[in-house]
């Protein structure tokens, strides 16, 4: 969850999105999405499908990195390396600049 307060969002590159999972990352992500976890697994070449779910509460100082696929079937099943390829892939790091605590 992110707090009230500031935030800054950018887009990166797949390199820095996969410079920043290996730097060492908590990974939350649902593990029900599996076969996302799977295709961004394959495409930064990092494997995130290790996701153990669970809720967290960004703080001033985190960053967490949300990735976007689109043009892949909305089907829950492994993509195929073509509908990896063809996929458009788009990866974006949130920075907590400032909380605001009432």
């Amino acid at each position: 969850m992110l707090p009230d307060g500031q935030v800054a969002v950018r887009t990166v590159t797949p390199e820095e999105a996969a410079e920043f999972i290996r730097a060492g990352v908590e990974n939350v992500a649902n593990p029900s999405h599996g076969n996302t976890l799977d295709a961004v697994s394959r495409h930064l070449d990092v494997d995130v499908r290790s996701a153990k779910g669970g809720r967290i509460r960004l703080e001033a100082g985190d960053s967490c990195l949300v990735a976007e696929i689109s043009g892949v079937p909305r089907e829950t099943r492994e993509f195929t390396d073509a509908e990896i390829s063809a996929a458009t892939f788009t990866f974006r790091l949130v920075d907590v600049l400032v909380d605001v605590v009432d």
